[in-house]
């Protein structure tokens, strides 16, 4: 059984959740059963939070209760992350400490900005959507950010432009 962790936020972009939950549960499909994907939604807070469209969204543990080390570590996008919002610091600490325990960890088009809060995006080429690929470069400046990447791999560090 393969581990997946998405973390999730008040005004996180559904597209990003419900996507990537998907394809791995059609993945599933497709394996044997000792190779499914387990994928559980982590936040700072228990209970429904709602994403940027309104949409009701409830973690399967909150990051304190998911101290563990995953497969892969996601975090997804929100619109409002280019613009700084993303200081939780649970959300950032979680993020940092799961890193270092995963095989691998990444983000969903702008979980980008979340990673390079957290300090993960240093030295490492590294994408997100392309209307927010310069400021990611201007915030981040020791990350080497590419503006016409689908998506990109860096050692452990995985990073996608829209859902991909």
């Amino acid at each position: 059984m393969s581990t997946v962790a998405i973390a999730i936020f008040p005004g996180v972009q559904a597209l990003d959740v419900a996507g990537p939950v998907d394809v791995f549960s059609e993945a599933n499909r497709f394996v044997a059963p000792q190779e499914r994907y387990e994928v559980a939604l982590v936040s700072a807070e228990p209970g429904p939070l709602r994403a940027s469209n309104g949409m009701a969204l409830i973690a399967d543990a909150t990051f304190e209760q998911m101290r563990r080390p995953f497969n892969l570590a996601l975090v997804a996008g929100g619109p409002a992350l280019p613009d700084g919002n993303a200081s939780d610091p649970r959300l950032l600490e979680w993020l940092t400490s799961t890193a270092t325990q995963c095989e691998r960890y990444g983000s969903i088009c702008t979980g980008a900005f979340a990673l390079g809060h957290a300090g993960l995006l240093d030295a490492r080429n590294v994408t997100t959507h392309w209307q927010h690929a310069a400021q990611l470069a201007a915030q981040f400046p020791e990350a080497r950010v590419d503006f016409d990447r689908i998506y990109l791999r860096d050692g452990k560090l995985v990073t996608s432009a829209g859902v991909t």
